[in-house]
């Protein structure tokens, strides 16, 4: 009796090896493994494909938020312009009659007053506004950085997200095969029932992944039509290039970049230069400036009379000198440079935390190489043939697929990470032209 139940039970678990290895050997036809690659395939009918600079170079000539700060350093330049010109004289005209010994006649005058900015005036407020069309202008290019910057980010995170969801549902597809399978079964054995519901609870969970993956994907897509004229539906094509995480940064020189070509810290003291400006021009207010006044003036009375004339005219300064306005300039210049200053530490601080954690993301991308991807594919096959000759059990081959996914997804995640990273640095150091730098990376 003792041998007829071994017989049976090894008989029963031949069996229930044949039926797994049916699963797997259509799920090996059914389910393709995912390539290393970060460049994407394509999910709906292409309309456009797109290398880095060409989606930076076609989001700088659409996106209408450069065109508005040029306007603005535009309008700036021409109100400096204007500011610095000499003020128009005014011209007085005056007739009349003029009454004389009983004899009356026609009397007329004209007068004109030329005023003379000899305190030179109108030149500094000229050049209070020029540092703002300086100001303009670094706005202007800081946004263009932005923007080009920004433009990577999304790319990669487009890159990343449709790949996620491509290998989100390669993963639905292979666990559909083997809930079909599993489907109207019954499994007397505790053992087997137990993997039946732990792979529909995958199932149910790999669809929600997939969901909010597509989700993520085409939430990526409508970001970057902010910047770029995409058509309505359109998934392109964006070929970005793989990190390898090589190159290190040193941060004593990524420090000086920024804190010398910092855009804010160029604004600020822009603002600083605007502020001293403004002390020499309230001090200068207090002085009025000299016009120089020509007149004449005909009356007929009894006899013709003219009266020709010329001086200078000069108005009485303010009792005070304007101090208080000059004070107000102090101050503010005081303001100024303590706000720059602090900016500077910020700065200081803001580049080493983001030199910190580009390394830290450096190292990881180094964890995850791009042949990795190719090794668990690797992995996956040589396990469904081990399940398929009952080597392999169902639940180490679910183990394995599950440590795959989750490799797969810090390997991808770990190229958008590093690309962020990398944008931050080149904003706060002012960094140009990322695109034809980022493959150094």
């Amino acid at each position: 009796m003792k041998r007829f139940h071994k017989a049976m039970s090894m008989l029963r678990y031949s069996f229930i090896a044949m039926l797994s290895a049916f699963v797997l050997c259509g799920q090996s036809t059914a389910a393709p493994s995912p390539s290393p690659s970060v460049v994407e395939k394509p999910q709906a009918p292409e309309t456009a494909s797109y290398t880095l600079s060409e989606l930076v170079t076609l989001a700088l000539r659409h996106t209408p938020l450069l065109e508005s700060l040029g306007a603005r350093a535009e309008e700036k330049r021409l109100s400096a312009r204007q500011a610095g010109s000499w003020p128009s004289p005014s011209v007085d005209v005056e007739a009349g009659r003029k009454s004389e010994a009983g004899t009356s006649g026609r009397r007329y005058g004209a007068s004109v007053s030329q005023p003379l900015p000899l305190l030179g005036k109108p030149g500094l407020r000229g050049e209070r506004l020029n540092l703002d069309v300086e100001s303009w202008q670094t706005r202007q290019s800081a946004s263009e950085r932005s923007v080009a910057l920004t433009v990577v980010q999304l790319a990669y995170e487009y890159a990343v997200n449709r790949r996620k969801a491509e290998y989100a549902q390669e993963r639905q597809k292979r666990f559909q095969l083997i809930e079909s399978y599993m489907a109207g079964r019954v499994f007397a054995s505790p053992q087997r029932r137990t993997e039946s519901r732990i792979v529909r609870n995958r199932l149910k969970i790999l669809s929600a992944e997939a969901l909010q993956s597509h989700a993520a994907f085409k939430a990526t897509l409508e970001k970057m039509r902010v910047y770029l004229p995409l058509g309505p539906g359109s998934y392109p094509v964006i070929e970005v290039p793989w990190l390898s995480g090589n190159r290190g940064l040193d941060q004593k020189e990524w420090l000086a970049k920024a804190l010398d070509r910092n855009p804010d810290l160029r604004i600020q003291q822009l603002e600083m230069k605007g502020a001293q400006v403004d002390r020499t021009i309230a001090a200068r207010e207090g002085w009025p400036d000299p016009s120089f006044i020509a007149s004449y003036e005909q009356a007929r009375t009894v006899d013709t009379e003219k009266n020709v004339g010329m001086g200078i005219g000069l108005a009485l300064p303010p009792w005070n000198l304007n101090r208080s306005a000059v004070r107000s300039a102090e101050k503010k210049i005081t303001a100024e440079e303590r706000l720059l200053a602090f900016q500077r530490q910020e700065i200081s601080a803001e580049i080493s935390r983001t030199l910190a954690e580009y390394e830290a993301s450096r190292q990881v991308v180094l964890t995850y190489p791009k042949n990795q991807m190719a090794e668990q594919e690797t992995q996956l096959r040589e396990a469904e043939g081990g399940f398929r000759r009952g080597q392999v059990d169902l639940l180490t081959f679910l183990e394995l697929d599950s440590s795959a996914a989750e490799a797969f997804s810090s390997t991808v995640e770990s190229q958008d990470n590093l690309v962020s990273k990398i944008a931050d640095i080149w904003r706060l150091s002012g960094e140009e032209n990322l695109p034809a730098q980022i493959t150094s990376f």
